[in-house]
């Protein structure tokens, strides 16, 4: 495949997707993982894309991520689903029978529900997604109500936060719009999601972040809370090396 062809199926293929991986494409086309990075350097000196660690994202992506820059759910939803299947699946296995558990917003824990809703558990959430993908749970589900944001597909705003703040959780398990891998400090989009996320993990035992690596080094416009205030950060494992990562970082293959 010649330069030119490369350089535009990576194109269309970022602007499909949003995010590009470089080890998934090196294997989709057959070709070293360092053409692929040269490639991406030539699109991002060319201001078409935006190099990220592992991969690269749409030039766009680069101004900070507030809510109306932010992908719909829809699309997100397409964007790296069986990694963030397999990293719910691993902190699923944290969970015990008789707890009582938080689901966060965001296509991130979404598929949390299909390891957990087989279980003699409580599970509260406003994500409205996790709700579609309900199907005869054995688990107690509790649906927080409030303003229903189309966007996020979930419930927000006063009446969303009192509800929350009613129950007590053995376990949180949260997302987030984005994160600094090296000072640990993670963002959302905007502070609808924000307080809810703060309610769950105040009233939380144990609280985790669940990410995957097209969340790194994405900064949002808002300050959330620092790595360290999860007990444990559940990410795909990277394709490249970075250096002083929070501790409590778990890779999941």
């Amino acid at each position: 495949m010649l330069s030119t062809e490369r350089k535009l199926y990576l194109l269309q293929k970022v602007e499909r997707e949003g995010t590009i991986h470089v080890r998934d494409v090196a294997k989709q086309l057959n070709i070293s993982e360092t053409t692929i990075r040269r490639d991406l350097m030539e699109l991002e000196q060319e201001g078409k894309v935006r190099r990220v660690h592992g991969g690269a994202v749409r030039e766009s992506l680069n101004q900070i991520l507030t809510e109306s820059r932010e992908l719909l759910m829809q699309d997100r939803m397409l964007i790296n689903f069986d990694r963030k299947s397999r990293i719910c699946r691993s902190a699923s296995e944290l969970v015990e029978d008789g707890e009582c558990v938080f689901l966060d917003g965001g296509t991130s824990i979404v598929a949390m529900i299909d390891y957990l809703q087989s279980r003699p558990i409580k599970i509260v959430t406003h994500n409205q997604l996790i709700v579609q993908r309900l199907h005869d749970p054995v688990a107690q589900i509790i649906i927080i109500g409030g303003d229903f944001n189309a966007k996020y597909h979930m419930s927000e705003g006063p009446m969303a936060q009192n509800m929350l703040g009613l129950y007590n959780f053995d376990r949180a398990f949260i997302g987030c719009a984005g994160m600094d891998p090296i000072s640990g400090q993670c963002y959302t989009a905007e502070m609808g999601t924000r307080e809810l996320k703060e309610i769950a993990m105040k009233n939380s035992n144990h609280s985790y972040l669940l990410i995957d690596d097209s969340k790194l080094f994405v900064k949002g416009f808002c300050k959330f809370t620092n790595a360290d205030a999860f007990e444990q950060i559940f990410c795909n494992r990277l394709d490249e090396t970075v250096e002083n990562l929070p501790d409590n970082m778990k890779f999941v293959e």
